[in-house]
């Protein structure tokens, strides 16, 4: 039978050679224990009560079985590869209440067509939704989420077999966190709802998206992070609101098939190497083409006002110094 702890509040192994398709955890249960399904491959489906508030390591790996999964709003932590390889989920929602989803939660969940972060999540683990290869939709709702690191890769390897990822951002996000959507080929478009309050966009948040053609940042935007947008090599045009006063360093390096962009008259500087290798960048317009430096050299309005020398500025002569405006 299945094994419990004597106050029957963690479930510690599911009998694993059950021939049952589905099984409804006890609510008396608590917490699912690390590894108490990993490899039951006869279950197509668990229902988890709303007593579970935890998810443990690899509870749930290898149910290639397993075609949805609904986590209760009563649960605020999912472990560590909790769901990995589970290669029939379609779908799955993630409750209102939790606040971590561990690394390589839902990696290899090959079949995964959607995904909804919703707004009480603060931290995801490196590998979250590694190789994901058929996601076509990231609802990302999380407020208050703490930026990542450099190689996490929350999303590497994500809606490379389909036709490419929207993301959309929720009205209620004040940011996008650092290195969100870093290095995710799969990412073909960004929707801001309407209404957002989004402020910043993180530190190379959408770094190396290579899919995504086109960027309308909302009027709520103030400042686009450091590498932000580099290596998007598909973008052709991204607009730039009259909220934003600063452009991080390396902001839109690398986006190859940009041929022109609108500096805002809000705009007070202009990172190191922003536009660096934007090959095709043939037209700038300053909206303010007054008191501008590149670090300590005054660039003249006349020069700023023709848009193809604004560009080569930009794009070479310049590229290598900090732009600010007085």
């Amino acid at each position: 039978g299945n094994l419990y702890t004597i106050d029957g509040k963690t479930l510690i192994q599911y009998a694993i050679g059950k021939p049952a398709t589905h099984f409804t955890i006890p609510d008396s249960v608590t917490s699912i224990g690390d590894y108490a399904f990993y490899g039951c491959d006869n279950l197509n489906s668990v229902t988890i009560p709303d007593s579970v508030t935890s998810i443990g390591i690899s509870a749930f790996q290898y149910c290639i079985s397993f075609t949805s999964v609904d986590i209760p709003d009563s649960v605020t932590s999912i472990g560590e590869s909790s769901f990995f390889n589970c290669s029939a989920l379609t779908s799955v929602t993630i409750g209102s209440s939790v606040t971590s989803i561990g690394e390589w939660a839902f990696g290899g969940c090959t079949s995964l067509t959607s995904v909804t972060i919703p707004n009480s999540v603060t931290s995801i683990g490196e590998h979250a939704f590694y190789h994901c290869s058929s996601l076509e939709e990231i609802y990302f709702n999380a407020t208050a989420m703490n930026d990542l690191s450099a190689n996490s890769d929350v999303f590497d390897g994500a809606g490379e077999n389909g036709n490419g990822i929207k993301v959309v951002i929720g009205a209620n996000v004040t940011k996008i966190p650092a290195y969100l959507f870093d290095n995710c080929d799969g990412v073909k478009s960004l929707v801001f709802e309407k209404g957002s309050v989004c402020a910043s966009i993180g530190r190379s948040a959408f770094h190396g998206c290579k899919a995504l053609t086109s960027v309308d940042i909302p009027d709520s935007v103030t400042s686009i992070g450091s590498s932000a947008f580099s290596g998007c090599s598909s973008l052709t045009s991204v607009d730039i609101p009259d909220s934003v006063t600063s452009i991080g360093d390396h902001a839109f390096a690398g986006c190859s098939s940009l041929t022109s962009v609108v500096i805002p008259n809000s705009v007070t500087s202009i990172g190191k190497w922003a536009f660096d290798y934007c090959s095709s960048l043939t037209s700038v317009t300053f909206e303010n083409t007054e008191g501008w430096k590149a670090d300590n050299t005054s660039i003249s309005s006349t020069d700023l006002a023709d848009t193809a020398k604004a560009a080569e500025y930009l794009r070479s002569t310049y590229r290598s110094d900090s732009w600010t405006r007085s």
